[in-house]
């Protein structure tokens, strides 16, 4: 009978053991998943973009679908202070698009530019349009 109790002490600490086991597995996992919720998405907050931050990405989209079309290829596209586009062409060369004209007509003098210039063999290192004519240089 002594021994009946002994084995009922032990087989009580391990259930003990394993119902502390699982609780302690159950709140890592808790905290983990709360943790990762936290860090990639916002509870009920809505975050807004302004109204100026989305015309220039909607800008910034027709840019690069219009340098798509006419098949002009290009590394990166970016935006400067002074509101007009940065494109860097996959040749090295750096155009500058003023946002202020309309992007289509100085994408279509850009397409003329370049074909010009691959037929003269030169190679361009700056192209600006923000100005009433484009400066060029090598």
């Amino acid at each position: 009978m002594f021994q009946s109790k002994r084995k009922l002490k032990k087989e009580k600490s391990k259930q003990r053991l394993k119902v502390a086991f699982i609780i302690l597995v159950f709140l890592l996992i808790s905290i983990t998943l709360l943790a990762y919720l936290s860090t990639h998405y916002s509870f009920g907050r809505k975050t807004y973009i302004s109204p100026l931050a989305q015309g220039k990405l909607a800008a910034s989209n027709s840019l690069e679908e219009n340098l798509i079309s006419a098949r002009i290829f290009f590394k990166t596209i970016s935006s400067s202070s002074d509101g007009s586009f940065v494109v860097v062409l996959a040749d090295g060369g750096r155009i500058i698009l003023s946002s202020k004209k309309d992007i289509k007509s100085q994408i279509s003098s850009l397409q003329l530019i370049l074909s010009r210039l691959t037929i003269e063999g030169k190679k361009l290192k700056t192209l600006d349009f923000r100005f009433d004519n484009p400066v060029v240089s090598f």
